[in-house]
């Protein structure tokens, strides 16, 4: 009796199953190639040769030239997969590497092997799972970009290739999957999480793919006799439609299946002539390759012999940030002094302080998007955005400023970036600021209702119980999340007390009960307001009797500037929300406008619409280290990292963090 019995058992069904795989492409390429030979006349190699020696240079030439073109396009396929896994290795050598292998995969077949084992073999570093995601994720986008491109020429194309219904359908599908790719871009699978390409990476795998086949398909078309009356609108779509059954074959080259596609598309062109074409298509497009990829594959140094400088000048050369001193920093390293109190939400949304060179921005790293919150932390602001611009399309993601004032957008208009303008943010100056005046009347209405009701207004280190304050700021938030539908998230900040311990709080009480609270991100030079939360009992006045102790707060503290936030303040605003407006009115505010910027209306188009999903579907709240994890040295902040400063004023929540961190 064996003494590991399951192991013995599982090995001759994994050998079966092993061999199985290798053996199913090999039989599909017999049958494909048997049913040809049964429905179409096969050049024997005396005829193959006399019909191949009317070939004129020029079409050799011709089809070599396409050929290039189309292996060319493939090697920037492998540039956006590079840059979607985030290796580093998106240069000149990933490109060259991308040709390499997928040579050698469609002459083959097997490609995640083949493919993943070249990828390997040419890139020093790649680890070879890498190489097999990379490889897997050119298979994967290269089939949806094709089945797009073969709907939308089922749609378009002659007779008798067309069908309209059948292409609509395969281009719905399409698009239906890419939508879904936008909208969930991560998906969780056990413990593994599947990050899908961005919009920006789809359209330029769509891009290439699209080169890619139309140059493969006139290497063949180019090839064709004279004697062939078969037009390069007609043929290419049959070309399409075939490619993708060879490609789902997984034979060797598609061998007998493409082959066996185009007859059944093309009955009536199908000749010898047209046989013939395709073996000689065969020779340039595949075998060919095939022969100088295994060739670079032995000596890798003689794919590089095609750019010329060392590996070190061809990164620096494709890589801008490193000419720019790019450097990302925890939010942690957020200054206090800063010139917009609002950059703090990044301590919430994943968000981190990038650099580029003196230039500092708050910048959010989302799937689709690089959006730079606020203007600048500190430097300026024109020589940031290239370097914005570079990390985003390193990234696969897009350019966008959200929320500037208006001399930023002025900058980016200089820097021929578009520029729209989406909000208006009120505006207060604590010092000066008080009731009086008619503008301020229905303000004073409310502030009279809130004291005839008995609220009173207090800072949260007025508090004696820190831990029961914390319960009841929670309940108040639950209360108003229930009653609102759930809190927004990335641009505005959701209750969490690390978070909170960060801002100036106030809390509204009446009859010995907390009905409301609002925060504040806090620095020398401006107040912002964050949170609002009011029990759908709380008298009127509540919130702005918060406001209006903050105020007094704020003079106290000699701070020159208060920001009730922003309001949207575009075409559609009006359906948003005109309580707020008129809340905020009521204070009588300096208006300042808002502005988004990018490169493109499209770019713009894509970011606003990543914020509109990323505010009303925000990822979970981070984890907040205690002051152990702290103590380990980690400076990471949220994700990872530490907790910010608590601000010398909100001794009291600082210490209840303390307390809970022991």
């Amino acid at each position: 009796m064996p003494k590991y019995p399951s192991i013995v058992s599982r090995a001759p069904t994994r050998a079966a199953a092993r061999s199985l795989r290798l053996a199913v492409p090999v039989a599909v390429m017999i049958g494909c190639i048997a049913l040809l030979q049964a429905h179409v006349p096969l050049p024997d190699v005396q005829e193959l040769r006399e019909i191949l020696s009317t070939l004129s240079p020029w079409q050799w030439g011709g089809s070599l030239l396409a050929t290039c073109i189309s292996f060319g396009a493939l090697g920037r396929y492998d540039t956006v997969a590079h840059r979607h896994l985030r290796t580093g290795l998106d240069g000149p050598k990933a490109r060259r590497a991308g040709i390499v292998a997928i040579a050698l995969s469609q002459t083959l077949g097997f490609g995640l092997v083949t493919g993943a084992f070249a990828r390997w073999r040419m890139l020093k570093g790649l680890r070879p799972l890498r190489a097999a995601q990379l490889t897997g994720m050119v298979a994967v986008t290269f089939l949806i970009a094709l089945a797009g491109i073969c709907g939308a020429a089922l749609m378009i194309s002659p007779a008798p290739v067309s069908n309209i219904w059948l292409g609509g359908a395969i281009l719905s599908a399409t698009l239906l999957m890419i939508g879904t790719m936008a909208i969930v871009p991560l998906v969780r699978i056990g413990r593994m999480t599947l990050r899908w390409p961005s919009v920006t990476a789809i359209t330029a795998l769509g891009f290439w793919a699209l080169i890619d086949v139309i140059a493969a398909g006139t290497a063949l078309w180019l090839l064709l006799p004279e004697s062939v009356d078969l037009s390069l609108a007609a043929l290419l779509p049959a070309y399409f439609l075939a490619l993708g059954v060879a490609i789902l074959s997984s034979a060797p080259g598609g061998a007998g299946a493409f082959e066996l596609a185009l007859c059944a598309m093309l009955p009536a062109q199908i000749t010898t002539e047209v046989i013939a074409a395709i073996v000689a298509f065969r020779l340039v497009y595949y075998i060919l390759p095939a022969i100088v990829a295994g060739l670079c594959l032995a000596w890798p140094t003689l794919a590089w012999l095609a750019v010329g400088g060392t590996d070190a000048t061809s990164a620096a050369a494709t890589d801008p940030e490193a000419l720019q001193g790019s450097a990302m920093r925890p939010a942690s390293h957020l200054p206090q002094n800063r010139p917009t109190a609002e950059s703090a939400v990044i301590q919430q949304n994943g968000g981190h302080i990038h650099a580029f060179g003196l230039n500092q921005v708050a910048l959010l790293d989302s799937p689709q998007a690089s959006i730079a919150l606020f203007g600048t932390v500190s430097g300026h602001l024109t020589e940031a955005l290239p370097g914005l611009k570079s990390h985003a399309r390193l990234r696969n993601a897009v350019a966008c400023l959200y929320k500037c004032s208006a001399r930023d957008a002025v900058d980016c208009r200089r820097a021929r970036w578009r520029v729209l303008r989406i909000a208006q943010e009120a505006v207060l100056c604590p010092i000066s600021f008080n009731e009086t005046g008619s503008n301020r009347r229905q303000l004073r209405r409310k502030l009279r209702q809130a004291e005839k009701a008995c609220v009173r207004v207090l800072a949260a280190d007025q508090s004696a119980d820190q831990d029961v304050l914390t319960e009841k700021m929670a309940q108040v938030d639950a209360a108003w999340q229930s009653a609102h539908g759930g809190a927004k998230g990335t641009t505005m900040g959701r209750f969490q007390p690390e978070y909170l311990a960060q801002q100036r709080v106030f809390i509204a009480w009446h009859d010995n009960r907390m009905v409301g609270f609002v925060s504040f991100h806090a620095t020398p030079k401006e107040w912002c307001l964050d949170l609002i939360r009011l029990l759908s009992d709380a008298p009127d006045g509540t919130s702005h009797a918060l406001i209006r102790a903050a105020l007094s707060d704020a003079a106290e503290a000699a701070v020159p500037r208060l920001s009730l936030a922003a309001v949207p303040d575009h075409r559609f605003a009006k359906r948003l929300d005109p309580g707020l407006r008129r809340f905020k009115t009521a204070f009588a505010p300096k208006w300042e406008d808002r502005y988004v910027a990018a490169p493109s209306f499209l770019q713009m188009a894509i970011a606003l619409a990543e914020l509109l999903r990323l505010v009303h579907h925000p990822a979970p709240l981070p984890h907040w280290p205690t002051q152990n994890e702290q103590a380990d040295g980690s400076n990471n902040f949220p994700r990872q990292g530490e907790t910010p400063a608590v601000p010398a004023d909100n001794k009291s929540i600082r210490h209840k963090l303390e307390r809970r961190s022991a």
